[in-house]
């Protein structure tokens, strides 16, 4: 029987400080994903041998045989010192099966390892353990974004292989998007990947098309859009909280984006609300 697109899901953390082997007898249906986050170890795929390091994603499918080894390069000898850490997760179903077929993702690829990744995975044993709660339909969604993730991480990765311009601009572009509402300065983001204040913005402005600190504006904006709607903040502190420090520059910079001022913005969409609540859009 099926949950949500899934029939089973395994996950956890391990982590060995002494040698270890494990074979795994692979269902027929299903994949197998473990991330490497600290240490190293080997494992073979369909008889094929990989030296995994910290960062590196294994991808097992259906059918596929699967045997990891750690510690082996310092023997089996019970006393030496082994440090290896990994996440892994192991599910299948018609979600998984649909996604598996739609998607052509390497057995072994090198990914960033990162505090967004590793919450998802987190998040997704907690609710596993968490056996007093009717949270079905939460680990499934759960499930289903980590593989979407890992999934996306992969295909960044792979696209800025050789490639180390593509590389920094995804860099500066996820940094701009997590520390938007913070006092962003291009020395700043330039510094942070070693590289000039005139690379950095050359990187980002091929890669995307703007310059890294207009794309902060633009996300300052979407943050500043939503505090504006879905909230009572004054339109003052609702601009400082997203990162602007001269609120007439953010009304300027609202208008060119949304083609109203923020007071326009809020009003019209407030009475809109208004009216679908009370019927009026029937």
């Amino acid at each position: 029987m099926e949950n949500y697109g899934f029939r089973y899901i395994h996950v956890g953390y391990s982590h060995h400080r002494a040698p270890h082997r494990n074979q795994l007898d692979r269902r027929n249906d299903g994949v197998l994903m473990r991330l490497q986050v600290n240490g190293t170890c080997r494992v073979e795929l369909n008889g094929i041998s990989h030296h995994i390091r910290t960062g590196d994603l294994i991808i097992s499918r259906p059918g596929s045989t699967y045997q990891l080894f750690i510690g082996e390069e310092r023997g089996m000898d019970e006393q030496c010192l082994v440090d290896s850490a990994d996440y892994y997760v192991v599910c299948g179903g018609e979600w998984v099966d649909q996604w598996l077929s739609s998607q052509t993702l390497t057995d072994v690829a090198h990914i960033e390892v990162n505090d967004d990744l590793l919450s998802l995975w987190r998040r997704l044993i907690y609710e596993k353990r968490n056996l007093h709660e009717k949270n079905t339909e939460i680990i499934a969604c759960c499930a289903k974004l980590l593989c979407l993730t890992l999934e996306r991480s992969v295909v960044k990765m792979l696209a800025g292989v050789g490639r180390k311009e593509h590389f920094i601009a995804n860099k500066l572009k996820q940094y701009i998007e997590k520390h938007a509402t913070e006092a962003l300065t291009l020395e700043e983001l330039a510094a942070r990947n070693g590289v000039s204040t005139s690379t950095a913005s050359h990187m980002f402005k091929v890669a995307f098309g703007v310059p890294p600190m207009r794309y902060a504006v633009e996300v300052r904006l979407v943050i500043a859009s939503e505090r504006i709607l879905y909230s009572d903040m004054r339109l003052e502190d609702a601009a400082e909280a997203s990162g602007f420090r001269s609120y007439p520059y953010f009304c300027r910079a609202f208008r060119t984006k949304y083609g109203q001022s923020p007071s326009e913005y809020r009003t019209q969409h407030w009475q809109v609300d208004e009216g679908r609540s009370n019927g009026n859009d029937l």
